[in-house]
């Protein structure tokens, strides 16, 4: 989604209230610095996080072993992405008292974890865990966590071979820089970026202040074999406010961008180029039913224009925001479907984008298996039913948020925003060449997936309704989808094909497993059909 540092800030800050214990407010009350501690813990919880570390640091330069002042200075350092400085002022809160907070080795978790020691990482979370509740909220998100840290050890383990290029300074900022879009060309790219390129740009002091979005472009200079500085964009498409690109057309003739000021909630909108004048038009808000009094954001449409995918935080989906399709209706859009669990997740998918061949779409995702934070995933329409979501792989994926992309109509080069080692601040644009990386660069003229039908009988022969199904590897235990049986005992399940699977069916006895290999055919869709007594 586009609203990605307010939405995102918001949901980790209240994640790690939630899993701690607050015991600093002790050593942070205590003296004459009272009245300023109190203005930044307030700072903090309204998610501004340079103004609250402005005042911890005064607090400090008064009283430099100020426990409360440390810890919570250690905290805004996390939330602004400065992870080293984070651990350094924590483990100075340590050190003047030892009982700062309860919750010190799940922050030291947390740290390590974007920082890529992940066992040192799951060694601070397990020893957290110790000391909370099993069935905890606390727990749960623990252990979260440690999944994402070993998921994270077995992808780098097996890095996938692409090149990864930051855009430099012509395209990226000290800012937040992200949502590439680039044309069928590859003449023009648009993105969006948090940097203060307007002489009346402003902070979003409701938000998480730093400054509103706007909407720039660059272009492909051939004569010189570069891209060229990024401008803001001409015409009437960045205002005041949060003005941000979801997709360009392959023509780059219109542009789909989200909008979110006083009198919308956080839509999709639609501006045409005018070549005469050389500007984008006024942008358009698409009616109902693809907008909504609830956020809606992203947006990728078909090749032929007939089906548009966005993603909307509408009720009735599957978690927070959920990737939906509408089919084109006269000059209009029908009644827009969830994709479905497969897909969505009771977590937040936050970006979409369909494939010119109509079958492929990627997505991105903080609730499917991942590294930490949001990953890019890939997946296929394959016979009536969306695929399991495979993850790109590591360095495409990393420990930290990765989630909006481009990819060129020659699927040879993807443009991703991503918070890589050598960034200039915050999310920077990279060119990665992924030519050799098979999954992303062709297949796209076949299937890359199989069908796998399971019927699940019990000892007298008869069906078994509701039971659930469990897809694992050929090694391992990490359970890559779960699905219930219909009333007939049947579950069917799109799986990444020529690779070996084990199919896990609860029994009374225990469970009973059974492996399978699905091997694609070198035409048409592969159906693969099994059955399991239990």
């Amino acid at each position: 989604m586009l609203r990605i540092s307010a939405i995102a800030l918001l949901l980790v800050v209240a994640a790690s209230s939630a899993a701690q214990t607050d015991t600093t407010d002790a050593g942070i009350l205590g003296g004459v610095t009272m009245p300023k501690l109190l203005k930044a813990k307030h700072e903090f919880n309204e998610n501004n996080m340079r103004g609250a570390l402005i005042l911890y640091r005064e607090v400090l330069d008064v009283e430099p072993a100020n426990d409360g002042a440390l810890y919570w200075t250690a905290r805004c350092h996390y939330e602004l992405r400065s992870y080293d400085l984070a651990e350094e002022y924590l483990g100075k809160a340590l050190t003047v008292n030892p009982k700062v907070a309860d919750d010190a080795d799940f922050h030291y978790g947390r740290i390590n974890h974007r920082l890529a020691r992940l066992d040192k990482a799951i060694r601070y979370f397990e020893r957290y865990l110790e000391t909370v509740p099993a069935r905890s909220y606390e727990a749960e998100l623990t252990r979260t966590y440690i999944d994402q840290c070993n998921f994270a050890k077995e992808q780098m383990e097996h890095p996938v071979p692409v090149e990864i290029t930051n855009m430099g300074r012509a395209i990226n900022s000290r800012f937040d820089d992200y949502t590439p879009s680039i044309t069928a060309k590859g003449d023009l790219m648009l993105f969006t970026s948090r940097r203060s390129g307007r002489e009346d740009s402003q902070i979003d002091e409701g938000g998480d202040y730093k400054f509103f979005e706007d909407i720039y472009y660059s272009e492909w200079l051939e004569d010189k074999q570069r891209w060229s500085s990024a401008y803001l964009a001409d015409g009437e498409v960045n205002t005041p406010t949060y003005d941000a690109v979801l997709s360009v057309t392959p023509d780059g003739r219109r542009m789909y961008l989200y909008k979110n000021n006083r009198g919308s909630a956080g839509d999709i909108f639609i501006s045409s180029y005018d070549k005469h004048d050389q500007e984008w038009r006024t942008p358009e808000r698409l009616d109902r039913p693809i907008n909504t009094s609830y956020f809606e954001g992203s947006v990728s449409v078909t090749a032929d224009g007939e089906k548009l995918y966005f993603v909307s935080e509408r009720p009735g989906g599957e978690g927070q925001g959920d990737i939906y399709v509408a089919e084109r209706k006269g000059e209009g859009w029908g009644n827009p479907q969830n994709l479905g669990k497969v897909i969505n997740t009771i977590d937040d998918e936050k970006f979409v984008f369909i494939h010119p061949n109509g079958k492929t779409l990627y997505f991105a995702s903080n609730g499917h298996a991942g590294m930490g934070s949001y990953d890019i995933y890939k997946t296929e329409f394959v016979n009536g039913q969306w695929g399991l979501p495979i993850n790109l792989g590591y360095p495409i994926n990393t420990v930290n948020e990765e989630s909006t992309f481009s990819l060129t109509s020659d699927n040879q080069t993807m443009f991703i925003a991503a918070e890589y080692e050598d960034t200039y601040g915050e999310r920077d644009i990279y060119q990665i060449n992924v030519s050799d990386y098979s999954l992303i660069s062709s297949g796209y003229d076949s299937n890359g997936f199989a069908t796998l039908e399971c019927k699940v009988t019990l000892a007298d022969g008869s069906t078994a309704s509701r039971v659930s199904v469990e897809i694992l590897p050929s090694y391992g235990e990490r359970i890559l989808a779960t699905e219930k049986t219909d009333k007939n005992g049947v579950v069917r399940m799109s799986l990444p094909g020529n690779a070996t699977y084990r199919v896990r069916v609860q029994a009374k006895d225990g469970p009973v497993e059974e492996s399978v290999r699905l091997d694609l055919k070198p035409t048409g869709e592969t159906l693969e059909k099994i059955t399991i007594g239990i």
